[in-house]
């Protein structure tokens, strides 16, 4: 990075990972504690970055904003999903896919997952759209989620009832999964989608 000194350039890239991945800025606490580094030595770097016009800081703990803000960050794609039938659990397959950096909603883990199968179009889900997904065990009724039963992924609209979960997809020409809640377990929350036309 121009200007920069390793120490430096090292700094501004944990700030801009933190913001991405938590979605506010660390505190110099945390800098200093990720760099084993006083709180004054942190500072002195974060005024460093400032002066050379990497960041910008107003007054609180964590008000450290980037000057030149990633609008979009890559994460990974951990395979393929079905909407529809039931698939064999995803296997890594070493692909990453770009995403807005609004879509990634503050704190967290996020992967995509490659949609198979038809039984979400009326979420407007179809067969090729990347989901992405918010890495998460527990979710609200009516989120649409990412889960395992009998070591099968599927996507579907989670409903939980007082003795059994109800997978219910988005396409009348399915029918509903009645499943005993343990027997579910829930990879992650969609919260966004990516479709790339042909």
């Amino acid at each position: 990075m121009k200007d920069l000194t390793e120490k430096q350039a090292k700094v501004y890239e944990f700030i801009k990972n933190y913001i991405l991945l938590k979605g506010h800025s660390p505190s110099i606490r945390d800098i200093a504690r990720h760099f084993k580094m006083t709180p004054r030595g942190a500072q002195q770097h974060v005024i460093a970055l400032e002066k050379k016009g990497y960041i910008k800081r107003s007054h609180g703990a964590r008000t450290i904003s980037l000057m030149d803000r990633t609008e979009s960050i890559a994460i990974p794609v951990k395979g393929k999903i079905a909407a529809g039938q039931a698939i064999e659990m995803f296997e890594e397959v070493g692909e990453e896919i770009e995403v807005p950096v609004m879509m990634l909603r503050g704190y967290g883990e996020y992967f995509a997952l490659k949609v198979q199968g038809d039984s979400m179009i009326n979420a407007h889900i179809v067969d090729g759209d990347y989901v992405i997904l918010k890495k998460q065990h527990t979710a609200e009724n009516n989120s649409i989620v990412a889960v395992v039963v009998d070591d099968k992924i599927t996507l579907k609209r989670f409903i939980l009832k007082d003795d059994h979960v109800e997978l219910v997809p988005e396409n009348e020409n399915f029918e509903i999964i009645k499943v005993d809640p343990k027997k579910v377990r829930i990879l992650g929350k969609m919260v966004g989608l990516i479709r790339i036309l042909k």
